[in-house]
């Protein structure tokens, strides 16, 4: 028995490589069968599992969120960058004039029903807390404030709404100004002055299994928990007398841009969020509101130079979506990551989440990887399998540090798949994900529909 715990418990064990292989083969051929239940829109067949029961938390293997602890800012002289994401506003607000924003899967629907078609194991799993947690949202969003709105002393306030966000297990709150630049054309005109923003963490266990089903299921779940806390949250500051707006986790902004500005972490080399506590193994949600909030400010938490000495990402990514050298793109100096490239692959690998796993951010926190790269001038796990391994679904082979799978021209083009990167906004209005209502005084009420992807 112990024998066959060893040989199960090798990431390289062949019975794991045909289990999986075995895995991707049942998929494949029920794909066809389960694309009628898995609707982009949420309409159909699908909604119907918001009657499901739940299983109940004690069965389920995922752990849930807890409030971080503050983040230190103490960064070592040789890590320190600028603030946030190194941005030039003169440009931002040219490219912002020249063309607005739009959620990806707006302008990109055909290719967001191709991902939600291939992802239906984890989609329909995920189903009915999704779909309560979208009811909760669009029933706060519509509501208005519980009482008349009264003065209030902004920093009293604030403190106020984060003891309450620490209250519902939210694991960190932050607070922006609103920002037109990064506001999703369809919602331009009903925003609040302010943006708090929502983060709930990823379960730790599940995220290290990644590309896999588990580790999609706790995305999404991670989602669902961020709806159900930021409409809880949102709730709370109408009981305060203010307009509060939780947007669902589509959102109708560029929500990391927001989480920046939020001090919540900065941009890392793969295109996400880096908390400093989580690094990218975290869920992000907005709430719009009116309350006189204190906004915080980016901070510099040295992820920029972290970044810079691992690339474990740009090496791992199995498409080669993401570039070694940030550039200027509207305003913003980033990695810009090939859609192209990353979400054909993502579609038919269970999200893939690659770059997520081997971030050492993500497995151990910032701290542990300063401290690391201070006293030995190396990124921990860097060439390790326990860091960089990862199995792909589509051939079941673990692919160690130094190994990467195939992609193919087919695996970029699959048969139907239709993407085109020239395009900049959506073609047929019917697509978009919002579908705003107007109040009996002329105002915007909020969204009322949300595509899954």
């Amino acid at each position: 028995m112990s024998s066959m715990r060893a040989r199960l418990a090798d990431p390289r064990s062949p019975i794991r490589t045909q289990w999986a292989r075995l895995r991707h083969r049942v998929e494949t051929r029920l794909t066809p069968v389960m694309e009628t239940w898995s609707d982009p829109r949420l309409d159909g067949k699908l909604r119907l599992l918001r009657h499901a029961p739940l299983v109940p938390e004690r069965l389920q293997r995922f752990k849930a969120p807890r409030p971080w602890p503050v983040p230190s800012r103490e960064v070592p002289d040789e890590l320190r960058g600028v603030p946030g994401i190194e941005r030039d506003p003169a440009a931002e607000q040219a490219a912002f004039g020249e063309r607005p924003f739009h959620h990806f899967v707006d302008v990109h629907s055909e290719a967001g029903e191709y991902a939600v078609k291939n992802g239906w194991e984890y989609i329909i799993a995920s189903a009915p807390r999704l779909l309560r947690a979208k009811k909760r949202v669009t029933k706060v969003a519509h509501d208005a404030p519980r009482k008349a709105e009264e003065s209030a002393d902004p920093k009293a306030l604030t403190e106020l709404i984060r003891s309450r966000a620490r209250e519902l297990n939210i694991s960190a709150v932050g607070f922006a100004p609103h920002d037109p630049r990064y506001t999703f054309a369809p919602y331009a005109h009903q925003q609040e002055p302010s943006v708090m923003v929502v983060v709930v963490e990823q379960d730790h266990a599940a995220t290290q299994t990644a590309p896999s089903v588990r580790a999609e299921r706790a995305a999404f779940r991670a989602y669902a928990e961020g709806d159900e806390k930021a409409a809880d949250l949102a709730a709370f500051v109408q009981g305060l007398g203010f307009r509060a707006r939780p947007h669902g986790y589509l959102g109708e902004g560029v929500v990391i841009s927001y989480a920046v500005q939020a001090g919540l972490g900065q941009l890392g080399l793969n295109g996400q969020l880096l908390t400093p506590q989580a690094g990218s193994r975290a869920r992000l949600g907005l709430i719009s509101t009116n309350a006189p909030v204190v906004h915080d400010e980016p901070v510099d938490f040295g992820v920029n130079k972290v970044c810079d000495a691992c690339q474990i990402c740009v090496r791992r990514c199995p498409p080669g979506a993401i570039p070694i050298t940030r550039k200027e793109f509207r305003g913003v100096v980033k990695a810009k990551i090939k859609p192209e490239r990353c979400f054909p692959i993502l579609a038919q690998t269970h999200g893939c989440a690659v770059c997520m796993k081997v971030c050492p951010v993500q497995k151990w926190g910032l701290d542990a990887v300063r401290d690391h790269l201070a006293k030995t001038g190396e990124i921990p796990g860097k060439g390790s399998s326990e860091l960089e391994g990862y199995r792909w679904p589509l051939d079941g082979r673990f692919y160690g540090p130094g190994e990467k799978p195939k992609i193919t021209k087919q695996l970029l083009e699959p048969p139907g798949w239709k993407f085109d990167k020239t395009r900049t906004a959506p073609l047929d209005p019917s697509k978009v994900r919002a579908s705003l209502i107007k109040r009996p005084d002329g105002g915007i009420l909020g969204p009322n529909d949300q595509t899954v992807v």
